[in-house]
């Protein structure tokens, strides 16, 4: 996919995410936005033992990254990041760190239905159990499948 279709924003994410990515070029889809802007979607599927519902999407729309991986999904904008990394380059970053498998997805579970996710790193889930109310189950999600789990609570 050639990036000219993309606005500024989409064009710079998604030059930077094939360089680190290169294979991905090819998945791509140019969408259009509501007020005519272009942007990327992306949507890889995931290796086998990431034992996923649903693979890993990449959208640029309205001037933040929004990432996908199984039940989680995160949007990346401005003010979103770890310190080091804000928006758009924590976005690829946690990408990176996802598929590399140092970053996990977690979901928490009441009843059979969704009721919060998270990401997970260095074993630590980044939502505080008070937050997220009653819960019978927890889903752990990686992309290698390293740090997959399912515990009932």
């Amino acid at each position: 996919m050639g990036t000219q279709k993309l606005d500024e924003f989409s064009r710079k994410v998604a030059d930077s995410l094939f360089a680190q990515f290169p294979e991905w070029r090819k998945l791509a889809r140019f969408e259009l936005a509501a007020d005519g802007a272009g942007y990327l979607q992306l949507e890889i599927a995931a290796p086998t033992e990431a034992e996923v519902d649903h693979g890993l999407t990449i959208a640029t729309e309205n001037g933040e990254v929004i990432v996908g991986f199984d039940y989680f999904h995160g949007h990346f904008f401005g003010q979103v990041g770890d310190g080091v990394r804000v928006g758009a380059d924590y976005a690829i970053h946690f990408v990176s760190e996802l598929v590399i498998g140092r970053m996990a997805v977690i979901s928490w579970w009441h009843e059979g239905a969704l009721v919060a996710f998270s990401t997970m790193e260095d074993g630590k889930a980044l939502m505080e159990d008070d937050l997220i109310g009653p819960y019978d189950k927890i889903r752990i999600r990686s992309w290698r499948g390293n740090l997959n789990a399912d515990r009932i609570a």
